[in-house]
C-alpha cells in the first residue's frame, strides 16, 4: 500500500522524519530568563518611581540626573543581557537539532519580537509551547499595573 506521495508503508516513517525534525526539548533556561526579564525591569522602574515620588516637592521633578543615569545603565545592562541570552538560546536550539531557529539578532530590537518569532518557529517545526511568550506578556502587564498602583497610591498631590 502506498500513500499520496507514492511511498510504501515502510517509507512513510522515514519520509515523515525527514520533513518534521524532532528535538528533545525546545525549552531552554535562556528563553526562560528572557521571559522573566520584566521582573528586573519592574524592579528598576518601581525603585525609581518610588524615589522620584518621595523627592517630589512643588517646583521639582523629583528625579535627579544620578537617578536617570542609574536607570539608563540598568536598562543597557538588561538589554545586553537579553541579547546574550537570545544568542545562547539560539545556539542551544541548534545543538539540539533544530535547523534554522529564529535569529537571535531580533532581540536587539526587542525581547518581545524575539519571543514571538521563536514561539512561531518552534511551534511550527517541533510543536513546542508559546509559554515563554505568554509569561513575558503577563509579567509586562503585571509590571505596568504595579507601577500604576505605586503612582496612584503615592499620595503626592497632582499639580
Amino acid at each position: 500500500m502506498t500513500d499520496h506521495r507514492g511511498l510504501g508503508q515502510g517509507d512513510v516513517a522515514t519520509g515523515a522524519a525527514a520533513v518534521d525534525p524532532r528535538i528533545a526539548l525546545p525549552a531552554t533556561p535562556f528563553v526562560t530568563a528572557i521571559a522573566l526579564s520584566p521582573i528586573v525591569a519592574m524592579g528598576v522602574v518601581v525603585v525609581t518611581l518610588r524615589r522620584a515620588l518621595e523627592l517630589a516637592v512643588p517646583g521639582r521633578t523629583g528625579v535627579d540626573a544620578g537617578d536617570l543615569g542609574v536607570v539608563q545603565i540598568a536598562s543597557l545592562v538588561l538589554w545586553i543581557g537579553i541579547v546574550l541570552l537570545a544568542w545562547l538560546d539560539h545556539r542551544t536550539l541548534r545543538t539540539r537539532g533544530l535547523e534554522r531557529p529564529f535569529s537571535w539578532a531580533w532581540a536587539i530590537l526587542s525581547p518581545l519580537i524575539y519571543l514571538i518569532g521563536r514561539s512561531v518557529v518552534v511551534r511550527r517545526r517541533v510543536g513546542g509551547s508559546a509559554a515563554p511568550l505568554w509569561l513575558y506578556l503577563g509579567l509586562t502587564v503585571l509590571g505596568f499595573a504595579v507601577a500604576m498602583i505605586i503612582v496612584v497610591s503615592s499620595g503626592v498631590p497632582a499639580p
